[in-house]
């Protein structure tokens, strides 16, 4: 089966590379920013005819302040740039034709004197780029990146998946979240209530990395996601605010700030976001009892109610010493209060046991913090790009969730009986790091560093059931205990890269020794494991035509288990539906290979992948009965895994009235789980697909429709079913720019739902989950200061 999928990417993948014609002039340059003498990215560059000044092509500079048009027809042509917040520039007129088939310019831009209401943006950049290592998704180029949160921009993101949980997977496998390059302990267990509250307009890119290099730390199997929020060095004041208001008394505020009056450089945010969730949950199971053979049959209805009311908060500075040194503070801080309300009606048909018919409700009253402060020092040698940085970052994240169940039945005729759980779990990391960047020469770099890491997970557990006789609680010793797990890993890594003309490589390798103890406090037990493993990389690029561009990556990474996935302990948040940690659960190791193409040409960009995983140790969860009523979920390794895809990803602005992004994705997966006594191999053919597109009806009035598809998806036990939901929005600029009025709708048609089908010789098992997902929202932004980017809007779609 693998083969012919093989050969049917590989064909499609040459016919694109083949299709487009060859370019004609090419038009090169770099433009700088004054005062400051740096590369300016993302500057509007347009090429004009001398003789009545149409617009021939329009490009947008990278991040090394460089532009590239190609195929420029004969011709005489002028260059006009410009970028809010600074003045208009224009090159002398000059010649493009067969003398002269190439032309190279170096522009000054200078903003110091310009005011914001004098600006026209003529352009837009691309809302997808790409790279030798990433692919970048600029977030201010979203409309829906307004009225939601990082958790919703990311549904719009090519070749990533959010579930209905909020969990963010990167082509149907795990993903490492980073903010701003580092690793945060807000990203980590809790990561997808992080991202549900963290503001979608903070952002100023998401950078999709499917193959880092050895400079990142190497774990999760489908690559890395880098969250890079907006932190403007503008002189002066600037900032924004946003205020959105929805259905179900949901709402939103935020505000974010930066002055910098010189070498002083001060930012920060706050926002405050009160959300609703009504979850449903339907689950029913045949299930077998191996000594009697006798059929049971379990059916549960549950209905939750949650309104959880949110705080996230950032302060900092950055300060120039002089020309070659520079340091800085900041802090974040988050605070997350909810109270759930869950009702299950539970009915049970046991031969042996007998039948019941009861409600099980539970009050939960649960809070999250994280504390978080990282201290940096940087060094600026002589020469562009040359530098040290030393970085220290320190985190402290308590959780506690205080649970009240109480079971009233209707048969048989029995008192209420009541049980509570406190769980209390505690987050201590440390992480330190060195970075030295080298550049040999204009075509050549050298970056290498160390990573040290230092994480503790406290996770105690206290449970108690009421006593009829004494009418008191008592402690269930079953239900009482505590786990610590601690995890450090030093890292050393390098990497050089080289362009030469066509091609361009960068090589790296990471070394790293991991020392972890899993603690089991109740037990008295100690299970340390130690290991050192090595993690090369490879980026190769060969360089068509100036438009076109060929990429062979790979990458060995790593997936390690969290204390979660460790503690062997149960979980009792459901008695008949028990989950169980793994101490002895191994990491996963991964094999990725991924090859791909680049065209580009006017604002269009055709990006199509062939990619290729092998997995072994993959994490997987089995449901298993512990009884003839209780069945108990474990993580548990997986023999191998492996998987083949093909993904393409449009990017397109045509004419500046529609910017369209479509990504489809299909691969082959294939799951061998004979060593947890699964005999045969499993494999299916999924797909997905990913639709963003904005229209332009006025220079102020926007229109944007989002949607996702997934198809079916394996377990070793069963099968995720096919999920759809479709987006919509509109957006209207007021006040010259400075503000704008946005109306989402999310989950338009009321499709998104998580359903799983499992199957196996003693239990067979269905479970669907929906929420309140049609969410609306209406909105309004402000910008003030010196410089302002487009602000947008997002949808809702998580429980």
């Amino acid at each position: 089966m693998t083969r012919p999928i093989s050969y049917f990417c590989l064909f499609f993948f040459l016919s694109i590379s083949t299709t487009f014609a060859q370019s004609k002039g090419i038009i090169t340059g770099k433009v700088i920013e004054l005062p400051s003498k740096k590369p300016f990215e993302f500057v509007n560059i347009v090429l004009k005819r001398k003789t009545d000044s149409t617009v021939v092509i329009h490009e947008v500079t990278n991040a090394k302040g460089q532009f590239n048009l190609t195929a420029v027809p004969d011709g005489k042509y002028f260059i006009q740039t410009s970028f809010v917040g600074y003045d208009d520039s224009r090159t002398a007129f000059f010649d493009i034709n067969a003398q002269h088939p190439k032309a190279n310019f170096n522009i000054n831009m200078d903003g110091a004197k310009k005011t914001l209401n004098e600006v026209q943006v003529i352009s837009q950049k691309n809302i997808f780029t790409n790279s030798i290592d990433r692919k970048i998704y600029h977030v201010d180029m979203d409309i829906m990146a307004k009225s939601g949160s990082a958790s919703e921009v990311l549904q719009n993101v090519p070749l990533v998946q959010v579930d209905l949980d909020g969990n963010v997977s990167l082509r149907n496998s795990a993903v490492t979240i980073l903010i701003n390059g580092k690793i945060s302990p807000l990203m980590g267990k809790n990561a997808a209530a992080a991202l549900q509250q963290l503001p979608a307009n903070s952002i100023e890119k998401i950078e999709v990395i499917t193959n880092p290099s050895a400079k990142y730390k190497p774990d999760g199997t489908g690559g890395i996601i880098n969250i890079v929020l907006k932190k403007s060095t503008k002189r002066g004041l600037n900032g924004n605010i946003t205020a959105n208001g929805g259905n179900n008394d949901r709402y939103n505020v935020g505000t974010t700030i930066n002055y910098k009056p010189g070498k002083l450089n001060v930012f920060g945010s706050y926002s405050v976001k009160q959300d609703d969730r009504i979850r449903t949950t339907t689950n029913d199971r045949v299930q077998t009892d191996p000594n009697t053979g006798a059929t049971n049959y379990y059916n549960d209805r549950m209905i939750g109610k949650t309104r959880p009311f949110s705080n996230i908060a950032t302060l900092g500075f950055d300060y120039n010493i002089n020309d070659k040194n520079s340091f800085g503070l900041s802090g974040n801080y988050y605070l997350r209060n909810m109270h759930k309300h869950d009702l299950t009606v539970k009915q049970v048909r046991n031969a042996i046991s007998g039948n019941q018919d009861y409600d099980r409700k539970r009050e939960n009253f649960e809070q999250e913090k994280a504390s978080e402060a990282t201290l940096y020092y940087e060094h600026a040698f002589k020469g562009e790009d040359h530098k040290l940085r030393l970085e220290f970052n320190v985190t402290h994240s308590p959780e506690i969730e205080d649970n009240h169940y109480t079971n009233t039945y209707r048969f048989p005729v029995i008192p209420d009986q009541l049980d509570n759980t406190i769980i209390k779990q505690t987050s201590d990391n440390k992480h330190v790091s060195l970075s030295y960047e080298y550049p040999i020469s204009e075509q050549s770099k050298i970056e290498a560093g160390y990573d040290g890491q230092f994480n503790k997970q406290d996770l105690d557990f206290y449970g108690a059931e009421f006593d009829n006789r004494s009418q008191q609680f008592v402690t269930d010793i079953n239900k009482t205990n505590r786990f610590i797990y601690y995890e450090n890993v030093h890292a050393i890594y390098g990497t050089i890269s080289k362009e030469a003309k066509k091609i361009g490589v960068m090589i790296g390798l990471r070394g790293e020794y991991s020392d972890i103890n899993s603690k089991l406090i109740t037990n008295n037990t100690a299970i340390p494991n130690h290991y050192f493993k090595i993690y090369p990389t490879l980026h190769f690029t060969y360089k068509i035509k100036d438009n076109k561009e060929m990429q062979l990556n790979y990458s060995r990474r790593v997936r390690r288990p969290e204390g979660d996935n460790l503690n062997p302990f149960a979980e009792y948040a459901d008695p008949t539906n028990i989950k169980v940690g793994n101490p002895y659960l191994l990491p996963e190791i991964i094999h990725s290979v991924e090859i791909g193409y680049q065209w580009r040409k006017n604002g269009i960009s055709i990006m199509p992948g062939i990619y290729y995983r092998y997995t072994y140790n993959r994490f997987t969860s089995v449901t298993t009965p512990l009884n003839d009523s209780v069945l108990v979920t474990r993580q548990q390794n997986l023999a191998n895994d492996q998987a083949i895809g093909a993904d393409v990803v449009f990017s397109g602005n045509f004419n500046d009235k529609l910017n369209l992004n479509f990504t489809p994705n299909i691969f082959y997966n294939q799951i061998d789980a004979s060593n947890l006594g699964y005999s045969n191999k499993k494999s299916t053919i999924a797909w997905a697909a990913n639709l963003n597109a904005t229209y332009a009806i006025t220079k102020g009035t926007s229109l944007q429709i989002n949607s996702n598809y997934k198809s079916t998806r394996l377990t070793p036990q069963g099968k995720y079913l096919p999920s759809f939901v479709m987006n919509c929005g509109a957006k209207q600029d007021l006040l010259g720019k400075k503000g704008a009025i946005y109306f989402t709708v999310s989950d338009l048609f009321k499709s998104q739902r998580q359903e799983i089908n499992l199957q196996g010789p003693l239990l067979t098992q269905h479970v669907l989950t929906k929420s309140n997902s049609r969410i609306i929202y209406l909105g309004l932004s402000y910008n003030f200061g010196v410089v302002k980017k487009k602000k947008d809007m997002q949808f809702d779609n998580s429980l």
